[in-house]
């Protein structure tokens, strides 16, 4: 596992957005607010596709987070949390639970389902979570690395892998996991 003190800080920034009750401990409960502010601010039904894609993404994930920490008492503190993404992300299987996200949240941004993320469909992805529209824009521009004026697929889970295990600390693929 990376010690990386740059991405442990990361995933510490991480710990504090996902702790949207101030417990001092990322829960499943957690996890499932922020697919809530997801399928609410796409005006998603629950049987949507894009709605279940997330939930089980996020389901699956939180499932991995658990297993990696051996923690059983259904929270998470900051160091066990720092240390089961340290893992999770670092996992080179075809079934990385972290890259599974990133492609969820993707399909999610791509309204129109045309395979690219225009910066109109991020902005709606900015508005929801609550980020500014000029620092939206600039994050659209950095993930746009070929700029053409959209984000493909390979862009957007490119960004998530630079935050899980890049050394810019601002790295703006944290959109992916609701950092903003």
């Amino acid at each position: 596992m990376s010690t990386n003190p740059r991405i442990a800080a990361r995933f510490g920034d991480l710990f504090d957005v996902l702790d949207t009750d101030g417990d001092k401990a990322v829960t499943w409960d957690d996890y499932q607010r922020l697919v809530n502010r997801y399928v609410a601010g796409y005006g998603l039904e629950a049987d949507d596709d894009r709605a279940r894609a997330i939930q089980a993404a996020y389901e699956s994930l939180w499932r991995k987070l658990v297993d990696l920490s051996g923690d059983q008492t259904g929270g998470l503190d900051q160091d066990s949390f720092v240390g089961a993404m340290h893992a999770a992300s670092e996992d080179r299987s075809s079934s990385n639970a972290a890259e599974a996200v990133a492609e969820a949240v993707f399909d999610l941004l791509d309204a129109d389902g045309d395979g690219r993320i225009s910066e109109a469909e991020f902005l709606v992805y900015a508005k929801t979570l609550g980020a500014e529209e000029a620092g939206a824009r600039t994050r659209f521009a950095h993930v746009d690395t070929d700029g053409d004026g959209d984000i493909s697929r390979e862009e957007f889970v490119l960004s998530a892998r630079l935050y899980l295990f890049g050394d810019d600390i601002d790295s703006p693929g944290g959109f992916v996991f609701g950092v903003v």
